[in-house]
């Protein structure tokens, strides 16, 4: 049978330090290398994950942005791709910005250049995102003092980030559009503080599986996650394993729990399962 497991990265692969530990490189490349099907889906654009993920044997397709994208790391080649129409962009950015907010704008164009908007830091949460971006080498940020879309370039996702407070008009004001998809949980780095992520209606994690789904074919599929943009692949998969820190409400939807993202939870599951037989190479992505 051909199980493909799918983890998230921040807060489930990843340890707090942003990292994946030696153990987990060690086990989902055995993993990998004993014919398991191994994959990602994660709110991250392929500029930040490609960087913490860099260490793994990759071969499948993985999805990004919370189903913006699926991207082939193998061929370096976007599968799938759902943008918001600019029309529709701006519509959210003013309005988020009459609420008092301050939008962080991500955008791409035709030659696959990549950029994120925004008009400063103003709180912990966006200290924490925006340091620990560019301390990385993350060349995509852009200090504007009025957030205007090039004609050239296509906005993937708009995100807000403040307290649950702060962000509840915003919830409310966009949360209802057929034509948006609204992604909100706590920031797992900044406690105290959400992430309100606006995308096209298609981009979600369920979505993005579903074309994993479509493209591999596998038999089940099994999802690792800890917050709540993880809850649409969750209704997806065959099977879905929560994290020790996850989410209360993912722990009820869960097949199961693990052990905590700092404990190597992912790996530690993989570790209990027989590593399925070798597939032929020439099979996949690679």
């Amino acid at each position: 049978m051909n199980i493909l497991y799918i983890s998230d990265l921040d807060g489930t692969l990843l340890n707090e330090q942003m990292r994946l530990s030696e153990e987990t490189i060690r086990t989902v490349n055995a993993w990998i290398g004993a014919g398991g099907s191994f994959s990602v889906a994660t709110a991250r654009a392929w500029d930040s994950a490609g960087r913490v993920l860099e260490r793994l044997d990759l071969r499948l397709p993985v999805v990004l942005m919370n189903g913006v994208f699926v991207y082939d790391p193998v061929k370096r080649e976007y599968l799938v791709s759902n943008l918001l129409d600019n029309e529709t962009a701006r519509d959210v950015i003013e309005g988020e910005e009459r609420l008092g907010l301050r939008p962080f704008v991500y955008t791409v164009n035709e030659r696959q250049q990549f950029k994120i908007y925004y008009k400063g830091i103003f709180n912990a949460s966006e200290r924490e995102y925006v340091t620990n971006r560019l301390k990385t080498g993350d060349e995509r940020f852009r200090l504007v003092e009025k957030l205007d879309i090039p004609p050239d370039e296509r906005v993937m996702e708009i995100n807000v980030m403040g307290t649950e407070q702060e962000l509840a008009a915003t919830r409310e004001l966009f949360g209802a559009r057929l034509d948006l998809t609204c992604h909100f949980g706590p920031d797992i780095y900044a406690p105290g503080y959400c992430w309100l992520e606006i995308n096209h209606a298609r981009a979600t994690k369920r979505d993005g599986v579903a074309q994993l789904k479509r493209l591999l074919q596998p038999d089940r599929i099994v999802c690792f996650g800890d917050n709540l943009n993880d809850l649409p692949m969750f209704e997806i998969a065959d099977e879905k394993y929560a994290m020790g820190n996850a989410h209360p409400l993912l722990k009820e939807k869960a097949t199961g729990v693990l052990a905590t993202n700092a404990e190597h939870g992912v790996a530690r599951y993989l570790q209990t399962i027989i590593p399925p037989a070798p597939r032929d190479k020439s099979c996949g992505t690679a």
